[in-house]
């Protein structure tokens, strides 16, 4: 039988089982009640609980000082017929017979996974909220009793958010993650935790709200993105797929099917030259293992996004989501270069296989696709096939440099980054004309500078031409049918694009970029639902991917009429552009939001001077999909 009740969360409280409050007469009792409640009947010695709240005074003041605390305290329990402490010349202790201290109770209830709800229903708040320590020492005792407690709440909620029906989560449940949030704004898991039970509950907004808290709250105090999970969660609600997932398609991981992730190679001398040799392995390993179809690669855009952020290797996989990561690091030695790689467990840090490989600097290129079948080996005994069979021609090695320093200027926002990326894809071509890639990214960056879809009839034609001779040269590089399917895009060919990209994907399942550029063509053949999988596909392969995959799917949200998904999806463009702006503006008019409409049409318009409907390269895909584009962007007032 409860004769008192002793509430500590969020407050503090004491009353008898009748429901009558207990006093105690100093705060420093209170205190003092709260430590012996929660040190579960051990006894504490004097001197200790002395020190704690009264280590300011002298030693003989201090602990009668304790005695008159703990007089005050069996004076407020003898209201209620009880007399909990035990005590002696040197110790004392606590007895909860008859006694239930909600944070000890809720501690038990914490453990037992089916008392998740009576759990909840007893975390009020803080420990102690609202009542400050009095010394250094019970400051820290108090700091580490409150984080312990709420470390036990969230994970109470992480594992209802995993468990709950969608008519099983109740308000306590989202009142505890609100209650967590408000103490640390910081908490990932809560986040990610509330993101799910609003979702289950079919509150997606208030799930997509919670995400844009987590992604502001980390960045403005940590400097850091979110996790993985959390942005494959927020991929999930944003296209429905959170409580209904789609058929695993080839390119999904599976349990069975190791993850991996290759972190940027370290520059170990120093020099520009090498600094781009360490990008230009690192894209080749991550491309080497990306052709055999039992692993999940990880895009080299999230992994060096990610390494930037942590050094642990425990955490860099967590927040990519993989179990594998190989590291790697070159070091000029005269005439040679010496690379040094490894694979490590990311779960337990072991490294599992190492080497280091001297060779001539003209030699680097073989270098990549040994480590490749190194790793393969190691990670499975059974590959689809032998990576000799795969490799492509080795180009020279300043025709190789030329390539990796122009994509860098290709993924530039600078004034004259792109005008740069084309002279050095070319430069590379006149080192090397049979550098296929080389042929790809030269005509492909001609069409990024002359603005996509907005280039001239001429520069499309030119483009795709050479783009076309770049797949002749080497028709098993799956990077270039990549971006002979971009160059067909521009020109509104859907065959030309379904084709390429098809081929890509089928050399490279692991292509984040073939993948999403999949989706949003699939939109545009009328099945914009497969495509929206397709993209979140591309996501979990390189989660800390550019911009451009929001775009993507974005359109492919609008062709598959979840007209706000697809505004929130644009809503990553800062700023957007007039081809964004004129999307967000038929979105707004699809949905009868006028005004919105009105202000996106107006702001495209002083971007655009003279755009118009007619002019727009989508009318060339000739289908009811791009039809119902412009049919938005009619009804939001953009001129025909």
């Amino acid at each position: 039988m409860v004769a008192c009740k002793l509430t500590l969360l969020g407050g503090f409280a004491l009353d008898s089982g009748g429901g009558g409050e207990l006093t105690l007469p100093t705060r420093k009792d209170r205190l003092l009640l709260a430590y012996l409640a929660l040190s579960a009947g051990k006894p504490q010695t004097r001197d200790r609980l002395a020190g704690l709240l009264w280590g300011d005074r002298a030693e003989t003041q201090a602990r009668d000082s304790l005695k008159q605390a703990l007089a005050g305290i069996r004076q407020a329990f003898r209201q209620a017929a009880l007399d909990p402490v035990r005590a002696d010349r040197e110790s004392v202790a606590f007895v909860m017979d008859g006694i239930e201290v909600d944070a000890v109770e809720f501690a038990r209830l914490a453990a037992d996974t089916h008392a998740f709800d009576r759990a909840v229903a007893l975390y009020r708040g803080n420990l102690l909220d609202g009542i400050d320590g009095v010394t250094a020492e019970f400051e820290e005792w108090l700091r580490s009793e409150r984080e312990r407690l709420g470390d036990l709440a969230a994970r109470v909620l992480e594992q209802l958010a995993l468990s709950s029906t969608p008519n099983g989560v109740s308000d306590e449940a989202i009142r505890l993650g609100r209650c967590l949030l408000a103490q640390d704004r910081l908490r990932e898991p809560v986040y990610r935790a509330l993101m799910g039970l609003h979702a289950r509950r079919g509150e997606r907004t208030e799930a997509l709200k919670l995400y844009t808290a987590c992604r502001d709250a980390l960045m403005q105090d940590l400097g850091v993105a979110p996790d993985a999970k959390t942005e494959e969660l927020y991929r999930d609600i944003l296209t429905d797929r959170s409580s209904a997932p789609s058929p695993v398609s080839e390119a999904e991981p599976t349990p069975a099917r190791p993850s991996i992730a290759v972190l940027p190679f370290g520059n170990l001398s120093g020099g520009a030259d090498l600094g781009h040799l360490c990008d230009g392995i690192t894209e080749d390993i991550i491309t080497g293992l990306g052709r055999f179809r039992l692993f999940f690669v990880i895009a080299r855009h999230s992994s060096s996004a990610v390494s930037q952020q942590a050094s642990d290797v425990a955490e860099i996989g967590r927040r990519l989501g993989v179990g594998y990561l190989v590291e790697g690091s070159l070091k000029r030695l005269g005439d040679r270069v010496r690379i040094t790689v490894r694979l490590v467990d990311s779960g337990s840090r072991a490294q599992l296989w190492g080497e280091a490989y001297d060779c001539p600097l003209s030699d680097i290129l073989a270098v990549p696709d040994v480590i490749t079948g190194a790793l393969v080996a190691t990670l499975h005994s059974r590959a689809e096939s032998s990576l000799v069979e795969q490799s492509r021609r080795k180009p020279t090695l300043a025709a190789y440099e030329c390539v990796l320093r122009g994509i860098r200027y290709l993924r530039g926002y600078g004034p004259d980054d792109n005008r740069r990326a084309v002279e050095l894809f070319q430069q590379a071509m006149d080192l090397d004309p049979d550098y296929a890639l080389a042929r790809a990214y030269r005509a492909f960056a001609d069409v990024v500078l002359h603005g996509y879809a907005d280039a001239p009839d001429a520069v499309l034609a030119q483009a795709q031409a050479l783009a076309a001779s770049a797949v002749d040269l080497d028709d098993n590089d799956g990077r270039c049918h990549w971006l002979l399917s971009m160059i067909h895009s521009s020109r509104g060919d859907l065959d030309g694009e379904e084709r390429h990209i098809r081929r890509a994907i089928a050399l490279n399942p692991n292509d984040a970029n073939a993948l999403c550029g999949w989706g949003v063509c699939l939109a545009g053949l009328g099945r914009a639902e497969e495509g929206i999988d397709r993209i979140r596909e591309a996501m979990r392969l390189n989660p800390y991917h550019p911009e451009w995959y929001w775009l993507d799917l974005g359109t492919a949200l609008y062709v598959a009429r979840h007209y706000a998904d697809a505004i929130e999806a644009f809503s990553h463009r800062a700023p957007p552009g007039y081809w964004v702006l004129c999307r967000l503006a038929a979105c707004y008019a699809q949905l009868g939001r006028t005004e919105e409409a009105a202000a996106a049409t107006a702001k495209a318009l002083r971007l655009r001077p003279g755009l118009s409907l007619s002019k727009m390269r989508l009318c060339a895909w000739k289908t009811p999909e791009a039809e119902h584009i412009l049919e938005g962007m009619r009804k939001a007032g953009l001129p025909e």
